[in-house]
This record gives C-alpha cells, structure tokens and sequence, in this order.
C-alpha cells in the first residue's frame, strides 16, 4: 500500500510539473533578443555606414490568439569605427522604438505598426513613421509589400515590394534569398538629395540560419543594394551607391 501511495505521489508530482511546462509553453508573452555584427549599415538603399557596424534588438509579442498579436520592439546601431566622426556620432548613434499589430487571414499576414527614431549622441532630433505591410504566404514563393509614411521630419511616403523563398535543407538549418524594390514620393525622395518621386533602391540577399537549440539560433547573410535614383546617385549624400556587404546574427527566443 505504501509503495502504491508514492507511486500515486510521483505520478501527481510528474502530472503537475507537466502540466506547469505546458502552461509556460502555452504562455501568450514571448521575448526575443537579437545581436547582428555588420560590414555597414545599410537602410533602405541609402549606405548609412559602409564600414563595421553592431546592431543589438529586444522585442516582446503578446498572442491574442485567433485576433493576431500585439508587439514592441528596440532597436540600435553602434558604429564600431570612426567613419562618421565624432560629430556625427561614433558608439551608440540610434535606437528606434516600435508599437506594432499582426494578424494572420488565411496564407495572408498583415501588420500595422508605429515607429520612433531617435539619435541620442547626433544632433539630428527625431523622426517618426507609421506602416502597413503583407506578405503572401506560399510553398513556392512569398510576395511582400509594405507602405511607409513619415509624418513628423519629411512628411513623405516610402513603399517596398519584393519576393522571397526559405528552403529547410536540414533539420536545423534553413537558408533563404529575397529581392526587394523601393520607392518613395518627392518629399520621401528628400533623404536621398532629390526632390523628385521615384524608384529609390533595389535589394538582393541570400542568408542562412541554424537552430543551435529551440531558443537560440546564428545566422548569416549576404546582400547586394543600389541606389536607383540618377539625381541621388549624382549627389552623393551616402558613403556609396552600390554595396556588397554582409555580416552574422545571433537570435534567442524566451
């Protein structure tokens, strides 16, 4: 009878601790912590940086279920040289803040979301935006989209649509490539020394990512972009027009 009653008690203790691991699994509130090491910054076809760069990020997502998911996000660039000068800002020279919405409709997924960029050390104040993206998702392709406006500094839209592809070549390892097309309207245009609307910047990458376990994951990537815009590239306000850069990533999920 006492060997059946510590039995029982180890079966309740096993089915409880079961339980608590299910529950946490179950948890609605995730967190991510991100850490990519650059060859330079580079944001929307314009060459912020074209020497090394390191760009740690936080983020939070609350599941609502079947109504989408709530998220916030930090996000930062920490020049490791002295390419833009003190004046501009060496060390620590961004961090942006994010509110954001995501919602699955079939193979659909869509996000709206707020954006706040501040720059602590250069005296460029702030700026913020708001955005819509989608993506299709499908076993041959995914097509994205998304339509930036900023409303506070330039007051001008910026839109991006471009196709990408993820194989799983292994269990743990997945590697992908994406293209991307960019333009902005004749206010946006101003970021790029031209007050003209039209195609901004075109982008292409391929990138790989191994799960070393279920939280944590390292990765790599590739990437190609250029300028488009004639006016912009003849004005020079970047360190280069076309650029082959890359870097690695590190991810861990709680």
């Amino acid at each position: 009878m006492k060997r059946l009653i510590r039995w029982a008690v180890v079966l309740m203790c096993w089915t409880g601790v079961s339980r608590a691991d299910e529950a946490q699994d179950a948890s609605p509130l995730s967190f991510e912590m991100t850490a990519d090491l650059y060859s330079a910054y580079v944001w929307r076809g314009m060459v912020i940086n074209d020497e090394p760069v390191f760009q740690p990020g936080a983020s939070a997502s609350l599941s609502l279920g079947e109504y989408g998911s709530l998220g916030a996000a930090l996000w930062s660039n920490m020049d490791l040289t002295d390419r833009n000068g003190n004046v501009r800002g060496g060390g620590l020279n961004e961090i942006d803040y994010t509110l954001s919405y995501a919602i699955d409709v079939g193979p659909v997924s869509l996000e709206a979301g707020h954006i706040w960029y501040t720059f602590p050390v250069v005296n460029l104040g702030s700026t913020k935006e708001v955005y819509l993206s989608a993506s299709y998702n499908s076993e041959f392709v995914t097509p994205f989209v998304s339509l930036t406006y900023d409303y506070d500094l330039l007051e001008g839209f910026y839109a991006n649509a471009g196709l990408s592809k993820e194989w799983a070549v292994a269990e743990r390892l997945t590697l992908g490539a994406e293209v991307s097309l960019g333009a902005g309207d004749a206010d946006y245009m101003a970021y790029v020394g031209t007050d003209d609307a039209g195609l901004m910047d075109v982008n292409a990458a391929v990138y790989a990512s191994y799960a070393v376990t279920e939280s944590m994951s390292v990765g790599a990537r590739l990437a190609w972009v250029s300028l488009l815009d004639s006016d912009a590239r003849d004005a020079e306000p970047y360190w280069d027009e076309d650029l082959l850069w890359g870097g690695i990533n590190v991810a861990v999920a709680f």
